[in-house]
This record gives structure tokens, sequence and C-alpha cells, in this order.
């Protein structure tokens, strides 16, 4: 057929090739508004375990979806009111006292030791870094550079507001969307593919709700840790933290670091303190909170974890590395409960 009509052929390969490159770029242009629909479906699969609960209580499944909005909308409006403002603050002070933060920080006894044992002069580095960065051209850049940061803070916002739109939305239409996914299904294999799917979102949501519970209860630690030490940006770090450790496992650590720099420009004993004392914390994370909260919602290996969170950030960033867990989990109660079982039910080798 293909050596007969070779121009057809070619025809078809051709219109195959742009319809491909053309859906392709349409989703890629679409991307943004997919990821928000995608971040709301995942947002909602983390209150439907909230919802759940409430109907086992034998309270009607629309009065709860009721009572997770409205505490879901008073927890947005906390964090917004109570969180937001000082982190600006802080940020904003933070711009302000870096001058004078630099200078206290070149002439602490351990940085002049630090340049006497490497025989360097690392105040005229720092000092050239600095006239670089304010420079007119640089200057220039970081205008435009802050211009459209300051865009993109507002694509953020309308953004964030459709995220919570879609959240509630999806809260509430989720039975109705399993339902017509396994209508999609032949009859005789629905009951089982509304287990499964029931199953998948389950822990899902499982996994969600805690990983949130988790970051919050990091974010707190690390707040109280820099009120000890005597930072003067405690809630801009415990924000920083909270996102930094959505990240199953790697955004521990990767804090670890961030806070304990972060530390070291109040004194070496403060970096040491937070060291220590974050350290410590994430001793207790891991073997004392994690179980308590995620229980089996997550039995997913740590390699399987750390492979799939950097597989995630690589493709999406932020968003995939928090969406490595839940998607690696429901991959494996796929594995389990139908690929094992098909395996195991084939007991003879076939014919040849």
């Amino acid at each position: 057929m293909l050596l007969t009509r070779p121009i057809v052929t070619g025809f078809t390969v051709a219109i195959g090739i742009i319809i491909a490159v053309a859906l392709a770029v349409a989703i890629a242009s679409v991307s943004s508004v997919l990821m928000t629909v995608f971040f709301g479906l995942f947002l909602a699969l983390g209150l439907d375990p909230a919802v759940g609960a409430l109907e086992r209580r034998r309270i009607p499944r629309g009065w709860g979806i009721a009572i997770v909005a409205v505490s879901f909308l008073l927890i947005v409006a906390v964090v917004v009111l109570l969180v937001v403002p000082p982190t600006i603050r802080q940020f904003a002070h933070l711009v302000v006292s870096a001058p004078a933060a630099i200078d206290a920080f070149q002439e602490s006894e351990w940085f002049t030791s630090l340049e006497s044992t490497l025989d360097t002069d690392l105040s005229a580095a720092i000092a050239d870094s600095v006239r670089s960065f304010t420079n007119v051209s640089n200057f220039l850049a970081v205008s435009g550079g802050v211009l459209r940061a300051g865009f993109s803070v507002a694509g953020a916002i309308s953004t964030g507001f459709m995220v919570v739109v879609l959240t509630l939305y999806f809260v509430s239409a989720l039975p109705m969307m399993k339902e017509a996914l396994a209508r999609l299904q032949p009859a005789y294999g629905r009951e089982r593919f509304s287990a499964l799917v029931n199953q998948i979102t389950t822990s899902v949501g499982g996994v969600v709700s805690g990983g949130i519970t988790l970051s919050t209860l990091n974010a707190i630690a690390v707040f109280l840790l820099h009120l000890a030490i005597g930072s003067t940006v405690p809630a801009l770090m415990a924000l920083v933290a909270f996102f930094v450790t959505l990240v199953p496992m790697i955004g521990s650590l990767v804090f670890l670091v961030i806070g304990t720099v972060g530390a070291l420009f109040i004194s070496p004993w403060a970096a040491g303190a937070f060291l220590i004392g974050y350290f410590l914390y994430i001793q207790v994370e891991a073997y004392v909170l994690t179980p308590r909260i995620l229980g089996r919602t997550a039995a997913v290996p740590a390699v399987l974890v750390i492979t799939g969170a950097m597989i995630g950030a690589a493709l999406l960033g932020l968003l995939g590395a928090l969406i490595a867990v839940p998607i690696t989990a429901s991959i494996l109660i796929i594995v389990r409960q139908v690929v094992v079982p098909q395996q195991d039910a084939r007991v003879t080798a076939p014919e040849r």
C-alpha cells in the first residue's frame, strides 16, 4: 500500500506531522491555563479527605463541602492578612539594611580571621560585586527585571484567585467526575475501575493534605528557631521554608542549607544553633511526624520519591516536584492492583 501510493502516503504523513506540531504548539500556548486547572484539581484532592471525614460523621456531603470550603477560604484569608504583610515588611527591611549588614559582616571577627587564613582580600571582592551590581547598565537591567517581576506578581495574584475558585469547584464536582469517568468503561469493569479510582484519589488526597500539614509545621519550627537566634526576618524565612519543604524529603535538606546561610549573617553561633536545631527537627519530622500524619497513604520507597521529585522538577519545576509523590503513589497502586494480579494469574507459559 505504501509503495503503490507513495504520493498519497507522503501527503498523509505530512498532514499528520503538521497536526501533531499544531497540537504541540496549542498545548504549549495554553500550558499556564492547564497548570492552573491541574493545580486546582490537586488541591481539591487534598481537601476531599476532610469532606469524607465529615461524611463519616453523618454530615451530608453538601454541608461537608460548605464547611470545608469556608474553612479553606478562612485559611487563605488568614495567610494573606497575617503572613503576607509582615513578610513584605521584613523583605523591605532586608533590602534597606543590606548595606549595614554587609559592613557588619565584613567587620566581624570570624570574617577577618577567614581573610587572614585565606590570604585574600574578600572585602575588595564584595565591594567590586556591589559596584558592578549598582552601575547604570546593570541598574537598567535590574529595573527591567523588577518591572517584569511586578507583572509576574500581578499574574500570580490572578492565578491564585483562579486556583481557589477551581479548587472549590472541583471539591464539589469530584464525585460526578469520578462517575463520568467510570461510565466510559465497559459495564462489567466499572465496579473495579471505580474502586481503583477511589483508592488513587484517597491516596493522592492523603499525600497532599499531609504534605501541606508537614510544611506548615516545618514553617512554624523555622519561625521559632529564627526568633530564638535573633533573626530580623523570621516570617520571611518561615514562608520560604513552607514552599521549599513542600517537596518531600529533599525540601527539608535544601532549607537546612538556606536557613543556615541566612543565619550566618547574624553570627556563626546563630548559624550553628540553627543548624543543630533544625537538623534535630528534621529527625523528629522524619521519624515521628511523617509516620503519624501520612501513615500508609504514601507507601512509596524513598528512592522513588527522590527520583520522582528530580524528574518532576526537571520537567515542570516546583509544581513537578510537588506532584511527584502523588503520581508515583498512583502508579504503584495501579501496578499493585492491576499489573501484579494479571501476572500472578499467568501460571502457564504461552504456546509458541
